[in-house]
This record gives structure tokens, sequence and C-alpha cells, in this order.
């Protein structure tokens, strides 16, 4: 109980004093110096905080001890931002006290570069949970599916009415979830694992273009990327994605350091020119 409130206590004072930096300099750049001023801090507290900040994405380091805010907004997701179809497949898991996270397309759907026509829901259970998971989806008029392949998706897909149809996938790790809610952070990772590794088929050339379109649109917090990939145990991946967008996104240089040789699936990916033409 101590560690979460004291885990409170620190994002409590993180946001009070982005909230009390931005009040006082503004849209303006920023030194050290500038923010000791404010803070009333010694400069080891104030480094610690600026730090925790790039790692939130709330601002971005442009230059040896010089930082400004983030000219991107955080996403905002909840079961209100859900659309309608994925609200009443959240209500249904949830009233049912299911442990369960929704992902991938549910909460990507606006950084899609093709207009999909239909997709599926992506839901993540509690591992044991899977058979009750089924029932309750398949009781609010969706059409379950457990643990399916790329070839038994898409058979299903023809088969299934538009936005029926409900992937049921087993985990332990619900990390990035708010609520039932997969962060954009998670969703991508997600995402990323599905299409690679043939389980859901979308081109990968579109996985490229919804990378980008939601590296530029939102600031995401790439240490919440970075760390879900590493429980899923393969972060190296996401150094990689992170590697191509390098110079046509603004990325800070902690989480661009050139990763180990890439393996098969990230060799199968597009580069960024080829996904963009």
């Amino acid at each position: 109980m101590v560690n979460v409130m004291n885990k409170t206590l620190s994002e409590h004072r993180l946001r009070a004093a982005f909230s009390q930096l931005k009040k006082a300099i503004g849209g303006y750049g920023f030194t050290v110096a500038d923010a000791e001023k404010v803070l009333d801090l010694s400069k080891r507290s104030v480094s610690l905080i600026l730090s925790e900040l790039v790692e939130e994405g709330l601002i971005v380091r442009t230059g040896r001890g010089i930082y400004a805010f983030s000219e991107k907004p955080s996403p905002l997701v909840s079961p209100e931002t859900l659309l309608e179809d994925s609200r009443k497949l959240y209500r249904a898991l949830e009233d049912k006290g299911i442990q369960f996270a929704l992902s991938c397309l549910d909460i990507l759907a606006d950084y899609t570069h093709l207009i999909l026509r239909r997709y599926p829901h992506f839901c993540w259970v509690l591992t044991g949970s899977e058979d009750w998971a089924m029932e309750v989806v398949e009781a609010a008029g969706f059409v379950p599916l457990r643990n399916p392949n790329s070839d038994q998706l898409t058979i299903a897909l023809d088969l299934t009415p538009a936005n029926e149809l409900t992937v049921i996938r087993k985990t332990t790790i619900f990390y990035a979830v708010d609520d039932g809610v997969a962060s954009v952070e998670r969703a991508l990772v997600d995402l990323h694992y599905e299409v690679t590794r043939d389980r859901y088929p979308l081109d990968a050339a579109e996985l490229i273009r919804m990378y980008y379109n939601a590296l530029t649109a939102v600031s995401l917090e790439y240490p919440k990327m970075l760390r879900y990939a590493g429980l899923r145990r393969f972060r190296s991946e996401i150094e990689w994605v992170l590697w191509k967008f390098k110079d046509r996104i603004d990325i800070p240089s902690t989480y661009i350091k050139k990763p180990q040789s890439p393996n098969k699936f990230i060799r199968q990916l597009p580069s960024l020119d080829e996904a963009l033409r």
C-alpha cells in the first residue's frame, strides 16, 4: 500500500510541477535554470522532474539543458471514446466482472490510413477466463473467435457481419490498460505482434502508416511502448520501428539508439518511405 501511495504522490507532484512550468513559462523554450527558479527546488530534483516529464511526453529535450513543451496533445482513450459497437462489447465484459483489455483497432481506428470496411474487435482476457469470455461475448450479440491465426480470421471476416467478430486471446499482462481499455502505446504494440506473426491479415505497410500517424498526431510515452514490448519479449522490434522513423519524426534520442540486428519480423516491414508512397 505504501508503494502505491508513494507512486500516486509522485504522479501528482509531477503534474503539479508541469502545471507550474506551463503557467510561468507559457509556450516558450526553457532551461534547467529557468525551471529551478519556477519550481524553487534543487538542481538534482529539477533534473529528475524534467527527465520524467520527457518520458511522459509532456516536454521534449531540444538541446543540452534546453527543453520545450510538446506541441502534440496526449491521446484521449477511455470507454467513452470507443465506437458504439466497442462500447457495447465493453459493457458486456465489464458487467460480468471479467478482467480484460480491448486493444488494436478499437483503439487505433483514428490513425488508420485506409478506411477499413470492417475489422474485428480484439480482446485480451485473463488466462483461464477464455471460455467465460466467449459466452459473454456471444450473449452480447457478437461472434467470438478464440486465438485464431490470419487464415482463420480472414475466413471468419468473410462470414461474419461487420464489426461483430471478436478475437479472444489470453494474457496475464495488463500493463498500460486503464479500466479495460488499452492505451494507444499498448494497442500499437499489440497490433504490431498480430500483423508480424501472421495472426491478423493487415498489410504491413498499413501497420507502418498507423505507427507514423499516431507518432505524429499525439504525444506518446515511448517508455510505455518499450516496457510493454519487453514484457511480451519483443522490445528490440519496437526499438527498430523508432529507429526507422528517426529522420522523419522528432523522437527523443534516448529512445532511438541503434538496436541489435533486425530479426525476420522486422525485415518483413517496409521502410517508411515505401509505406507512405
